[in-house]
C-alpha cells in the first residue's frame, strides 16, 4: 500500500514511475512507427520499421513480432478445448496475474505458454485501478501468439472498464497513465486507432462461446437474449462503438453499451437489483444453447458456482490482492487458488 501511494504521488507530481513501451503507428508513414518508453522522468523515441520485434523483458519469454498490419475481428465461438482456465477484473494487478497462471501451469517461471491446447479466458476489465496495466496488456499481447504456436487460444473479452478507457472516461485511471511526462503520447493518442493497444483492443469481443460455455465481462441480460442478436453480430456492433459514451450514443449501441447490455449487467448474481429468476437463466442458456454462463465484473469472496452451476462467477477480487481462477477440465469446474491449489465447484 505504501509503494502503491508513492507511486500514485509521484504521478501526480508529474513524476511518472517507469512505463511503456506504447507503440505508435505513423498515418502519415505506413509501417513506420515510434516507440516510446520513460523511466519517469526521461522519455525515450525510437522510431521502427515494420515488421520488427518488440522486446518485452520480464513481460514475455519471446519478443512480440509487430506488423502493423490491421488486426481482423477475434473469433468469438469455437469448440469445446479440452480445457480451460479463465480470470476476471484485473485491473492492473499484473503480480497476481502471474502468481495465478504459474501456480496452475498456464505459464512457466519464463513466462512460456505450458497450457498445451487449452484455452486461456480473460475476461475483461485488465485495465484501470491498478498500476501494472501496461505490463499486464503487453503480457496478454504477446502470450497470444505462444499459445496460438502450441495449439492453444487466449481471449481477452472487452470489459466496461476497456470501453470507458477507449472512450475518454478516466475516473478510474491512475495518474500514472493520465499524466505521463512531456513528450510522451497522451492517454487518448496511446489507446486510440493509430496505437498498438488501441488496434489490438478494438479487434476484441464482448462474448465469447466455447463449447457448452458462454463468457462475457458482465453477463447476459433476458432483455439482450429477448434481443435476438447473434453472438457475433452483437461483438460487431460493440466493436464499432467501443469509443462511444453510452449516454451518447443512440439505437443497439445505446443498449448494448448500457446497463443491461454485456458490460455492465449485473442481475445473473445474487442480491443483485434486477436478479435473474432462475426460469429466466434457463431462458437465457436455451436461446445461446450453451449449459453456464461465466462472467466476472462484479466481486465475490470467492469464485462461486450460481443457479445450479448454471452461472460461474469468477471476479475473486484480483484488484484487491487476492483472486481466483475458474478451471474447467475432465468435465469438472474447480475454483484455483493463489497457492495452486483446486478446490471443486458443486
Amino acid at each position: 500500500m505504501i509503494l502503491r501511494a508513492a507511486l500514485v504521488l509521484l504521478a501526480c507530481l508529474g513524476l511518472a514511475a517507469q512505463d511503456g513501451p506504447y507503440v505508435q503507428w505513423d498515418a502519415a508513414r505506413p509501417g513506420r512507427a515510434r516507440v516510446f518508453t520513460t523511466d519517469g522522468t526521461t522519455v525515450t523515441e525510437r522510431d521502427r520499421k515494420a515488421p520488427f520485434l518488440l522486446a518485452l523483458p520480464g513481460l514475455s519469454a519471446e519478443p512480440l513480432r509487430l506488423t502493423g498490419k490491421p488486426y481482423p475481428p477475434d473469433g468469438d465461438t469455437f469448440p469445446a478445448p479440452p480445457k480451460i482456465t479463465a480470470v476476471s477484473d484485473i485491473h492492473g494487478n499484473f503480480n497476481g496475474l502471474l502468481t495465478l497462471l504459474k501456480a496452475h501451469g498456464v505459464v512457466d517461471e519464463k513466462l512460456h505458454w505450458i497450457y498445451g491446447k487449452g484455452h486461456l479466458v480473460i475476461a475483461g476489465d485488465v485495465v484501470d485501478r491498478g498500476l501494472q496495466v501496461t505490463e499486464a496488456l503487453w503480457f496478454i499481447h504477446a502470450l497470444e501468439g505462444e499459445a496460438r504456436r502450441h495449439g492453444g487460444r487466449v481471449h481477452l473479452l472487452i470489459g466496461n472498464h476497456e470501453q470507458m478507457l477507449l472512450s475518454g472516461d478516466w475516473r478510474y485511471t491512475q495518474a500514472l497513465y493520465t499524466a505521463p511526462p512531456q513528450r510522451m503520447p497522451s492517454l487518448a493518442e496511446r489507446f486510440g486507432m493509430d496505437s498498438e493497444f488501441g488496434r489490438w483492443l478494438r479487434s476484441k469481443p464482448a462474448i465469447l462461446k466455447l463449447g457448452p460455455f458462454l463468457f462475457c465481462h458482465g453477463g447476459i441480460s433476458p432483455a439482450l437474449a429477448a434481443r435476438g442478436a447473434s453472438i457475433s453480430a452483437t461483438n460487431q456492433v460493440l466493436r464499432s462503438h467501443l469509443a462511444d459514451r453510452p449516454r451518447e450514443a443512440s439505437g443497439a449501441a445505446a443498449f448494448l453499451l448500457g446497463l443491461e447490455g454485456p458490460l455492465w449487467y449485473r442481475g445473473l448474481l445474487p442480491d443483485e437489483k434486477n436478479e435473474a429468476t432462475d426460469a429466466e437463466v434457463n431462458a437465457i442458456l436455451a436461446r445461446y444453447r450453451v449449459k453456464a454462463l461465466v462472467v466476472g465484473h462484479t466481486t465475490e469472496s470467492e469464485v462461486e458456482s450460481l443457479h445450479g452451476g448454471k452461472v460461474f462467477a469468477i471476479d475473486a477480487g484480483l484488484k484487491k490482492g487476492k483472486g481466483q481462477l475458474w478451471i474447467w477440465e475432465g468435465g469438472w469446474a474447480y475454483r484455483g487458488l493463489m497457492d495452486g491449489r483446486r478446490v471443486p465447484l458443486k
